[in-house]
């Protein structure tokens, strides 16, 4: 049924053994938000705003791109039945994007539960490097005018072509191009072209992007060298549970697998070691379409240590 079809998350109970998939849900953790006096890099008419605001972060509102019968049909034809091609990951991911590039953001963010809750988790001011991010659709999250008040510069780092062709398609449509660019690149690579320099990035994000990095380690090695002492991480995507149903956790592995997303609860427990943990969140989400089962996510936001443990 099309009421279905926008999506729901539910948040995720505590880890009791428990072969209930869908539990109640838990006390939420401590999370940290804090806003840094900053001055934008906007034209002087935003400049001249942002001396004003004090130290009040940009308010993070929802991004609902509007989806069609059609769209959302050729998104499923897309994941579902269109073979992947290609010997390299680039190739590979070109070969499953490129026909649903345009129409990624109205059928994904139906069922990318966890975007919108670390995007008003995680801090803002100074560089932001987005891994992964495709089409830039999280930058949306600050509006038109509020990204460049929120965030010095932006940078958007995605392996697939055809989404980062989306994604400079937006920076310019919304006049971004002033402080926002795109890379296109490997999130594992440490000497890209157009990548802010070692220890000078304030925000580094995964946004369901590190299930889809084979040398996912070596990904997070690079946003840590990126990253200055004290600046932050935030991450969300899809997982398994220590105490979900074997079941569940299995459908779930293999369904997404199948377009080379693998589930590993080994990221949010590296993630833990690695950083400080600010937030750390966990939830059920439905998909467009599938009434049931839900999956597991979780987001994160963590910072990184002045001296190494």
């Amino acid at each position: 049924p099309r009421a279905q079809a926008r999506g729901a998350a539910e948040p995720r109970a505590s880890r009791s053994p428990n072969p209930n998939p869908h539990p109640k849900p838990p006390a939420r953790h401590e999370s940290s938000r804090t806003g840094q006096p900053r001055t934008s890099h906007r034209r002087a008419t935003a400049a001249a705003a942002a001396s004003s605001m004090s130290t009040a972060p940009v308010e993070v509102r929802d991004y609902r791109p509007t989806a069609t019968w059609s769209s959302d049909a050729r998104v499923l034809w897309g994941m579902l039945a269109s073979p992947i091609r290609g010997d390299t990951q680039q190739e590979r991911l070109e070969s499953f994007y490129a026909s649903q590039a345009e129409l990624y953001d109205a059928y994904r963010y139906r069922m990318l539960h966890g975007r919108l809750p670390m995007a008003q988790a995680m801090p803002q001011g100074g560089t932001w490097v987005d891994m992964g991010g495709g089409t830039a659709s999280n930058l949306e999250f600050f509006g038109e005018d509020g990204l460049g008040r929120a965030f010095d510069r932006v940078v958007v780092l995605d392996l697939t072509p055809s989404l980062c062709e989306e994604a400079r398609k937006r920076i310019e449509r919304r006049g971004w191009g002033d402080f926002a660019s795109v890379v296109c690149g490997d999130a594992c690579a440490q000497d890209l072209d157009g990548m802010p320099p070692a220890g000078s990035v304030d925000l580094v994000t995964f946004s369901y992007s590190l299930s889809m990095i084979p040398g996912w380690r070596a990904a997070l090695d690079n946003a840590m060298r990126m990253l200055k002492p004290g600046g932050h991480i935030a991450v969300c995507d899809f997982t398994t549970f220590a105490d979900q149903a074997s079941w569940h956790a299995s459908f779930w592995t293999a369904f997404f697998a199948n377009d080379h997303v693998h589930l590993n609860p080994e990221h949010h427990e590296e993630l833990r070691t690695r950083f400080d943990a600010k937030t750390f969140e966990t939830g059920y989400g439905s998909f467009p379409y599938l009434l049931w089962p839900r999956s597991a996510y979780y987001y994160y936001v963590g910072q990184k240590r002045a001296e190494p443990l």
